[in-house]
């Protein structure tokens, strides 16, 4: 298995190693087919133990981390590569982390998280309790933008900054819903091979993350939804009144920083139509309004100016959303206005 980071003490230790499933589980969620490693000294007293549980893939890495010690000590991370995307979750007691220098020090209480863009090669944690269990997931840098999607703060991690710089996220408080989604991701029921966790994980990770987002915001994600729809839909109206195109959705996916499926959800969940349904609509719509604001202008002329190379398709288009033909649709307005005038 591959360690994203090594830890280091102050005093000579000595690791023992287990394979999955030959190490108690360090908490009431486990995580499946995780390593453990044990760290012995004579520095420990009896029933004191540092323990580290772990997981990695090409996706990511969780490393549970448990102390039970007789007083408060500082050990070392020192990480493989760099830099790293990491999620630090404080479970259990209080640590803080201080580089040096004229850094503010970071403290994590229980139930606080950080992300943070770690380029640094060594990390000191000062355990500030002598009982204390912290998770950190750390997510490879490919895979950062999709799995946050449209999380801005998280993909400001990847280029926000000069890549020897730390990135470290305010402290956010955990809400029921993260903590749920944290418990899911590392701690499914049934899972006893590498290829089911590994897609389990790829399944849930987006959700930690969206949870964090609503943590780190006081919103939910409910709200995130209707708030990029909203501004999505006005993007579309804009983009249609300026150029008379219709944009196409994957475009729009780029722009707005989310997957195809994501853009597929926000309108098939607030809407039951599909991005391509709407924006097919919202161009008909426009190409109504523009055929009767320009009542001398030939049919096959707004049939290009609308993306059409074919008078013949345009309105067919037309025809199936308005009920009418273009021809139909422009002389049934003409009555309108004149009954309207009469």
């Amino acid at each position: 298995m591959l360690h994203v980071f090594h830890i280091t003490f102050p005093f000579e230790v000595a690791e023992s190693h287990y394979r999955p499933g030959e190490h108690a589980p360090l908490c009431t969620h486990p995580i499946p087919l995780a390593f453990t490693i044990t760290y012995h000294s004579p520095a420990l007293l009896a029933g004191s133990q540092f323990v580290r549980q772990y997981y990695s893939n090409k996706l990511l890495t969780l490393d549970l981390l448990e102390a039970e010690i007789p007083e408060p000590f500082t050990f070392v991370m020192r990480l493989q590569d760099a830099p790293i995307y990491v999620f630090a979750v404080m479970i259990k007691g209080s640590t803080r982390y201080h580089r040096g220098g004229n850094d503010k020090p970071v403290t994590a209480f229980p139930g606080t998280v950080h992300f943070a863009r770690l380029s640094a090669n060594e990390y000191a944690i000062h355990l500030l309790e002598k009982s204390c269990r912290m998770l950190f997931i750390t997510v490879h840098a490919a895979q950062l933008a999709v799995i946050g999607e449209d999380f801005n703060e998280l993909a400001s991690l990847l280029d926000a900054a000069p890549l020897t710089e730390d990135i470290i996220s305010p402290s956010i408080q955990a809400d029921s819903l993260l903590m749920r989604r944290l418990i899911r991701l590392i701690s499914p029921s049934g899972i006893n091979r590498r290829k089911d966790f590994n897609q389990h994980l790829l399944l849930h990770l987006p959700g930690v993350c969206s949870a964090i987002k609503g943590a780190l915001h006081g919103k939910g994600q409910v709200h995130y939804d209707e708030e990029k729809l909203r501004e999505i839909k006005a993007h579309i109206s804009s983009s249609i009144s300026e150029t008379h195109r219709a944009p196409q959705p994957k475009a729009i996916a780029d722009q707005f920083h989310i997957t195809r499926k994501k853009l597929e959800r926000l309108f098939q969940n607030s809407m039951q139509r599909s991005p391509s349904v709407y924006i097919h609509q919202q161009h008909m719509e426009a190409a109504g309004v523009y055929l009767t604001d320009h009542p001398d202008l030939p049919i096959y002329e707004i049939a290009d100016i609308f993306g059409y190379n074919h008078t013949a398709a345009f309105s067919k288009a037309f025809t199936k959303h308005h009920g009418l033909s273009p021809q139909a649709y422009r002389v049934a307005l003409q009555l309108s206005k004149t009954d309207t005038n009469c």
